[in-house]
């Protein structure tokens, strides 16, 4: 964690932890729940937080969590709020964290930065084989309904978007969830347009067939640009 001035927000490296504030939290309370010991009337939790994240330049929110309990009787539930609340004024301010990866491969088998890769490559493979070989015959083919709309009206926003906006921080999950359908919405049409001046023409076979190759060719662009990112974070730092 590097210097902070008065004057400018402080930094707080989040190395290799998890996204959630709780899921930061757990990881540093083992150590610091005995260590509580009473408030500083003088000085309020949010100045606590952000003297000690200047002072000592923890490297990771848990060094912080366990940092800031230690020295008062803060609990986990009072310094997620507290850092939710730093976050959402500025006055602290979390960077991404730094994975060693070293190739497109490395970042692919990372499950903790790749997985919404295979999710996204699973569901479009799935899809196609049940719009393939699932029969049209009631229930079964409710699940062909499914799929099959996601793999129209969300997959091929989905993979644009990640390509477009590799940071997870760029929106939040309402806004990107809109841009998926609405993206998909006016993706899809021009797929079929171009397909109309094709030999192939608008069919079942090759409508499906090219949303699935769009999608996963946009997937690949996405996860090697932001291993791309990835990249040039660590190297930054």
């Amino acid at each position: 964690m590097g210097q902070c001035s008065p004057d400018t927000p402080c930094r707080q490296r989040a190395y290799q932890v998890k996204a959630s504030y709780q899921g930061l939290i757990r990881c540093a309370t083992g150590q610091a729940r005995h260590l509580q010991t009473p408030k500083d009337s003088q000085t309020s939790p949010a100045e606590l937080v952000q003297k000690i994240a200047r002072s000592r330049h923890p490297a990771t929110v848990c060094q912080l969590a366990q940092m800031v309990m230690a020295e008062s009787s803060i609990g986990e539930e009072d310094f997620e709020q507290i850092v939710r609340k730093m976050v959402g004024d500025g006055s602290l301010v979390l960077d991404e964290p730094v994975h060693e990866i070293e190739s497109p491969w490395d970042y692919l088998l990372t499950p903790t930065i790749s997985l919404w890769f295979w999710a996204a490559l699973g569901v479009t493979v799935l899809a196609v084989t049940v719009v393939f070989f699932i029969p049209d015959l009631f229930p079964v083919v409710v699940i062909r309904w499914a799929l099959g709309s996601a793999l129209v009206l969300f997959m091929p926003g989905y993979a644009l978007l990640q390509l477009l906006f590799p940071k997870p921080s760029e929106m939040d999950s309402l806004e990107r969830f809109a841009l998926n359908i609405g993206l998909s919405l006016a993706l899809v049409p021009l797929i079929g347009l171009v397909l109309n001046y094709t030999p192939w023409g608008i069919r079942f076979i090759p409508v499906t067939a090219s949303i699935s190759a769009f999608t996963v060719t946009f997937l690949i662009a996405a996860a090697t640009r932001k291993y791309v990112y990835i990249r040039e974070q660590s190297a930054k730092r």
